[in-house]
């Protein structure tokens, strides 16, 4: 008997359970729904959407004691010497609801923009410098974060011309995963899961492709730590670390919403030829810049920021709260963190154990 005829057949892969399938079945149907409305129509059903969440908010620790949500992050965020400034814009909480209601129904009609209608979508007049940038041949990181609509960013990106790969975290339902890949993938932009990414990504930008990042996150196991928002930060580091490696420049992006389907890209700065030598300074020097020109876009649109994210949860070991109990402000150059580098701000390591 030959090799062939011995060989088992290749396990094929599960399929997921019916419920799965049948939750993202309905989820396909309700985006499908929501795509072909008349646009003021889908935008009424994203203010019914903000009504629960503006309510669970205005009951859910109001006095802001727990490490995240909106409470804290605007106690943190709105203070005296902050980057925002002292004073929380009127109707704050509700008109974030309502950036949260229209953010669903943006992500559900994104499929009715095209490279046909792109201009009456978009406002792209800050465009060129980056498609300049591109030109370079250097490739190109993209920095952006949670603020205005930045699931389509990738979509006008691909629809600009730009091969860009975005990363993106999974979901544990393939079945859901599959279909936000589709929905962002329409019009050629690529998506890979965040996990081990480093090895792709560098690939990408030696190929003189495109990347997109989400940098305004971090948590505990981010070893940079930069001011954001005027406070010490566990930050997303992988713009700076690619530029280093690699050399592509950074441009600090945000999509913001003007209006119904309306939207305008913001080149908030551009980053090129920062290495020094000495890298953990440049790695805390670039991050700053990354979160300085992303505070920027929140301060243009304080509504349209993820509020009850976990962004000031993990703080850098001994630090010592004020007394409003909240972190100290730090400046927004990162000189702290530039002349005293990261490695103070880095958990401890575990020490080894034998037996």
């Amino acid at each position: 008997m030959t090799n062939e005829a011995n060989e088992k057949p290749a396990d094929k892969a599960p399929r997921e359970p019916l419920w799965q399938r049948a939750a993202v079945g309905c989820l396909r149907f309700v985006i499908w729904v929501i795509a072909i409305l008349p646009t003021w129509l889908a935008y009424l059903i994203g203010d019914l959407f903000a009504i629960p969440w503006f309510l669970y908010w205005s009951l859910r620790d109001r006095a802001g004691k727990r490490s995240s949500g909106y409470w804290s992050n605007t106690r943190i965020g709105f203070r005296e010497g902050s980057q925002l400034g002292a004073v929380r814009p009127k109707r704050h909480l509700w008109r974030w609801s309502r950036h949260i209601g229209w953010m669903l129904v943006d992500s559900c009609r994104m499929r009715r923009i095209d490279d046909n209608n792109k201009d009456k979508h978009w406002i792209l007049d800050e465009y060129p410098p980056i498609q300049e940038l591109f030109d370079e041949g250097n490739g190109l990181i993209f920095a952006t974060g949670h603020v205005g609509v930045w699931d389509i960013s990738g979509v006008i990106g691909a629809l600009l011309g730009l091969p860009l790969t975005s990363i993106f975290r999974p979901s544990p339902l393939p079945a859901l995963n599959r279909l936000m890949s589709d929905m962002r993938t329409r019009t050629g932009q690529v998506v890979v899961a965040r996990k081990n990414v480093m090895y792709t990504l560098k690939k990408v930008l030696r190929d003189k492709d495109a990347i997109g990042i989400l940098a305004d996150g971090g948590g505990k196991h981010s070893a940079v730590v930069a001011p954001f928002l005027g406070t010490a930060a566990r930050s997303v580091a992988t713009p700076a670390l690619l530029h280093l490696a690699t050399g592509a420049p950074i441009a600090v992006v945000a999509c913001i919403r003007v209006g119904r389907m309306r939207y305008r890209l913001r080149l908030l700065d551009i980053i090129k030829d920062h290495g020094t030598g000495d890298r953990e300074k440049d790695l805390v020097a670039i991050t700053t810049r990354c979160n300085r020109a992303l505070g920027e876009a929140i301060k243009e649109v304080p509504e349209q920021w993820f509020w009850q994210s976990r962004r000031f949860r993990h703080r850098p070991p001994g630090e010592v709260l004020g007394p409003d109990g909240l972190p100290p402000l730090v400046s927004m150059g990162g000189e702290e963190f530039v002349r005293d580098p990261v490695a103070r701000y880095r958990s401890p390591k575990p020490k080894r154990t034998t037996g």
